[in-house]
C-alpha cells in the first residue's frame, strides 16, 4: 500500500478554480484510491494548506481518514504519518490540531481553525 500519492496537479488546480476546493478534495480521494470500502466521506478543511477526509460507514461510524495537503498535492493515505483532532468551540466554531510526519521524518505542528466542507459525499459520486 503506498502511504502518500502525489496528486495531478493540474487536475488538483483546474477542479480548485473551476468548480472549488471540494470537487479537488474528491478529485485527490478518487486519485489516491483507497483500498476499502467505505458509504461516504466527511470533509474538514484544516486551515489553508490540509484538508482530512474521514471515512465512514454506512452508519456513519469513522473507519480511518486520508490528510490532504493542498498546498504541496499531496494525500496522505497512512494515519500513522499524522494525527488530527477536531473540536467544537463556543459560538459552533470547530478548532483543530494536526500533527504530519514527513516523508523526511521530521515533525510539523499545525492548528486553526477548521471548516466542514461536506458531512457527507458518498461512495458513488466520488467514483461516478
Amino acid at each position: 500500500m503506498e502511504k502518500r500519492v502525489e496528486l495531478n496537479k493540474e487536475v488538483i488546480e483546474e477542479r480548485k478554480k473551476t468548480k472549488g476546493l471540494l470537487e479537488a478534495i474528491k478529485e485527490a480521494i478518487k486519485e489516491a484510491n483507497p483500498e476499502f470500502k467505505f458509504a461516504g466521506v466527511a470533509v474538514y478543511k484544516l486551515g489553508s494548506e490540509h484538508a482530512v477526509a474521514v471515512f465512514l460507514d454506512e452508519e456513519e461510524n469513522p473507519i480511518t481518514d486520508m490528510l490532504i495537503d493542498i498546498k504541496h498535492e499531496v494525500a496522505v493515505k497512512d494515519p500513522k504519518e499524522f494525527y488530527v483532532k477536531i473540536k467544537p468551540e463556543p459560538q459552533g466554531m470547530l478548532h483543530y490540531e494536526l500533527k504530519e510526519v514527513d516523508e523526511k521524518g521530521e515533525v510539523h505542528n499545525y492548528e486553526g481553525k477548521a471548516i466542514l466542507l461536506s458531512p457527507w459525499i458518498s461512495y458513488e459520486e466520488i467514483f461516478k
